[in-house]
């Protein structure tokens, strides 16, 4: 990636740079002790005043008397017009000074009230606190204004033409795009939008943007009774705030942890918690909650897993033990009725229960089951005169069972490692895993590829959620896959990352977006070993903006 932004550089350099005399080249140049050289010790000669007082005299020959006047007025007009940018200096510098104050106050006041128009053009007044991305606290600000009112259609709409108004992917649109999901009801999206700020580079990621997204995220997780993930996110140093502290030490309290670098919060710490925290009407039944749970003097080991309660099977296995084809069948149903329904439905559940032994009792079962089901099926076809072969009846039978098999596996986060080669069965199930896996990685590799070389740019927040998508995908098929399939992934998604993060850096200027994927890509080719990518990727993270 070729640097298009030069930042520095010797002042010997520059004056090279611009043909300047070497000997000139340490003119102007402050020194260690902080004054200018000095040209009279260099034996240069000084103006004199009396080229200005000749000029005066031949102006006021020419010109007359009306000069005098003329030199008057103009004189005022400039000394005007120095007093002005001299107050505008004194005005900008209190903007500064009072901009770094405004947006706490307006939190707590406007957007609080759920004005969304106002808080919009108030946060004008929080600008300096935006550091590079001024223009995203507005619509954060009316996101998070149109979260405490009821969802509006027509201000949602309005809200959402400010931030399609934007070019740049920063990081105050994305926040703002995944407030407005929640505010729509989709929790879902939201989730998957506000948790891509932590890929974001710190350096254009705006802390009060940061701030937002985390806040909403942590309130979620209590909402969901998610409390590890609230007493995580709720301390981060740099995000935290007092309503988010609040939540992670109640949830602290109400598990019986301690949090990190700190003891178990007592009562009166969750009172002054819940005092300095906002919306404290809201969250008085979490207060008398956390209030209710013991507190813990001490940090104590985890109590060990509670055994997931017994499901009651649809079929029953093991009634069923004197028949190959009839146990494979109850077995496999069990583990099917686990399966989380929807696709964003954890698969808590099934993760506790099937183990690699388990799903390695399933395959010998199948496999067991495959000569009497293909006995009876020759008899079926035999009786019935059908003109399909058992021999190919079984073959997609097979082919089907192996894909539901890696479909448990997948939900279950059990690797490849986990199937036995010397099985038939579970080998078929290991293949379609693996091809699974592989395929979806090598889909999403295509279509950034794809959206790089025909220039289409989505809006700020899908390009982030695009990116987050296809690295959770990558990542997920390298747990599950292993080296083998990570050596395998690296060389087409290193091509296509790299193009895309390229593209996103050299022609649309998006550094909060393509830096932490260069950083990603280096960690990925230090993880292969890729000497070739390991070089390339640090010249681009250490590539100057």
């Amino acid at each position: 990636m070729t640097e298009r932004v030069t930042n520095g550089g010797s002042a010997r350099r520059e004056a090279v740079m611009f043909g300047w005399p070497r000997a000139r080249v340490g003119e102007g140049r402050r020194v260690a002790s902080g004054r200018r050289v000095s040209p009279r010790r260099r034996g240069a000669r000084r103006p004199g005043p009396w080229p200005v007082f000749a000029l005066l005299a031949l102006g006021i020959v020419v010109g007359g008397p009306d000069f005098v006047a003329q030199s008057y007025a103009i004189g005022s007009v400039l000394g005007g017009l120095i007093l002005l940018i001299a107050l505008g200096n004194w005005v900008m510098a209190l903007l500064d000074l009072v901009g770094g104050v405004m947006w706490p106050v307006l939190r707590h006041t406007v957007i609080a009230a759920g004005l969304v128009r106002t808080s919009y053009w108030l946060a004008l007044l929080a600008r300096p606190g935006w550091e590079r991305e001024r223009e995203g606290g507005q619509v954060v600000a009316a996101a998070l204004a149109l979260l405490h009112r009821s969802h509006d259609v027509a201000l949602a709409s309005w809200l959402e033409g400010k931030i399609q108004a934007r070019a740049k992917s920063g990081l105050g649109g994305i926040v703002a795009t995944g407030l407005l999901a929640a505010s729509r009801g989709d929790r879902d999206g939201a989730r998957d939008i506000l948790l891509g700020v932590d890929g974001f580079d710190p350096d254009f990621a705006p802390k009060a943007a940061r701030r937002a997204a985390n806040d909403w995220l942590v309130a979620d997780a209590a909402a969901r009774g998610d409390w590890i993930t609230v007493m995580r996110r709720g301390v981060q140093p740099g995000q935290a705030t007092a309503y988010t502290r609040f939540l992670a030490r109640a949830a602290a309290r109400i598990r019986g942890e301690a949090l990190a670098g700190e003891p178990n919060p007592t009562d009166f710490g969750l009172w002054v918690s819940w005092l300095l925290a906002p919306g404290r009407k809201a969250m008085r039944p979490l207060l008398d909650q956390a209030r209710a749970a013991p507190r813990v003097l001490h940090q104590r080991k985890p109590p060990p897993p509670a055994p997931a309660p017994a499901t009651v099977p649809l079929i029953d296995p093991s009634i069923h033990a004197d028949d190959p084809v009839a146990h494979a069948q109850a077995l496999h149903a069990t583990w099917l009725a686990l399966r989380p329904r929807t696709a964003g439905q954890p698969a808590t559940e099934l993760e506790q229960r099937l183990s690699a032994t388990r799903m390695q009792e399933l395959c010998r079962a199948w496999e067991a089951a495959w000569a009497p089901a293909e006995r009876r099926m020759r008899q079926r076809a035999a009786a019935l005169t059908a003109q399909t072969r058992a021999e190919e009846a079984l073959a997609a039978i097979r082919r089907v069972v192996a894909r539901e098999l890696a479909e448990l596996a997948r939900a279950a986060k059990l690797p490849l490692d986990s199937f036995e080669v010397e099985v038939p069965t579970a080998a078929l199930a290991a293949e379609e895993l693996r091809a699974e896996l592989l395929g979806g990685v090598e889909t999403g590799s295509e279509e950034l590829r794809a959206r790089t070389a025909a220039d289409r740019r989505l809006p700020p927040a899908e390009e982030s959620r695009a990116w987050n998508q296809f690295r959770r995908r990558y990542e997920e098929a390298v747990l599950l896959g292993g080296m083998a399939l990570r050596y395998l992934m690296f060389p087409q998604v290193h091509r296509d990352v790299c193009g895309y993060a390229v593209w996103l850096w050299n022609d649309r200027k998006e550094y909060g977006l393509s830096g932490p994927m260069f950083q990603w890509l280096l960690a990925e080719a230090e993880a292969v070993g890729d000497l070739e990518a390991i070089e390339l990727q640090r010249k681009n993270v250490g590539a100057k903006r």
